[in-house]
């Protein structure tokens, strides 16, 4: 894909540049067009039109100020091979993704920590309050911004929700991030709300301790991978008493047994005071 489809698409712009490793599932770009930064993800995957429509229009009536806002969306054609692919446009966040924190060393104090977890199930719960189940939620997903960690915010929200998979995660996972995948995902059983809980209550143990509560840099799913999955997270004995037992709640290894994302977040606050 090239500047030159993105432009025959959305027009002349300032800027255009793509953003990060193109995934999967499409490529990020970068615009700017009339002094207004914009985020454009192209699907180069399969998709189902019907689907796509419909879920892009459930992102666009979510407002809240954890979740990326989506604002347009269409089609391009790439010259190349004459193939047309859905877009959106939503708004471009500076401040660096979570991922990148954590490779430079940097973690969260408990206080930082806290309000992150719950800005995040504040965010995840807008998502499913649209029928909006994520289902790759990653520590690069999260923006904070400024790289403040009281102000996370989703991106790349419901992607994995867009693409023709005949409504299953395909396993393994494209991209690596079986890493944060929920047990049921892994099993390629259908996901939902609290499929998004297990991998929050993943990203903030990983947070909480400096490393990944079962990932071990492993390229592929280990055989032992669903019994590392069953015992449970754990977290240094000098973080909160309440933050290891929201996460034993969070991340119980049968879905139907995790909180909402509503009930998750009072647990958590009534948890860790």
């Amino acid at each position: 894909m090239t500047r030159a489809d993105i432009e025959l698409a959305l027009g002349p712009c300032q800027e255009a540049e793509r953003v990060g490793s193109p995934s999967g599932m499409g490529e990020c770009w970068r615009i700017v067009q009339n002094g207004a930064v914009k985020a454009c993800k192209v699907i180069t995957r399969a998709y189902e039109p019907e689907r796509f429509e419909r879920e892009v229009e459930a992102m666009q009536r979510i407002d809240s100020p954890r979740v990326v806002r989506v604002f347009g969306r269409g089609k391009l054609t790439t010259a190349d091979d004459g193939k047309e692919h859905p877009y959106f446009l939503s708004e471009f966040l500076e401040g660096g993704d979570v991922r990148e924190h954590i490779d430079a060393g940097n973690q969260p104090e408990d206080g930082q920590l806290r309000a992150f977890t719950l800005a995040v199930l504040e965010g995840v719960e807008e998502l499913h309050r649209a029928s909006v189940v994520h289902r790759d939620l990653k520590p690069d997903n999260i923006i904070l911004l400024n790289g403040d960690w009281t102000k996370p915010v989703i991106i790349d929200l419901g992607l994995a929700r867009l693409i023709d998979l005949s409504t299953v995660t395909v396993y393994p996972w494209i991209g690596g991030t079986w890493t944060y995948m929920a047990p049921e995902q892994l099993r390629a059983e259908r996901a939902f709300d609290r499929t998004d809980i297990w991998a929050v209550a993943v990203i903030v143990a990983e947070l909480a301790s400096g490393q990944h509560p079962f990932w071990r840099a492993e390229p592929h799913p280990p055989a032992d991978w669903h019994g590392r999955l069953q015992a449970g997270m754990t977290i240094p004995g000098s973080r909160p008493a309440g933050l290891r037992d929201w996460l034993l709640l969070a991340g119980e290894y049968r879905g139907y047994r995790r909180p909402t994302a509503v009930v998750a977040r009072q647990q958590l606050e009534s948890m860790w005071p």
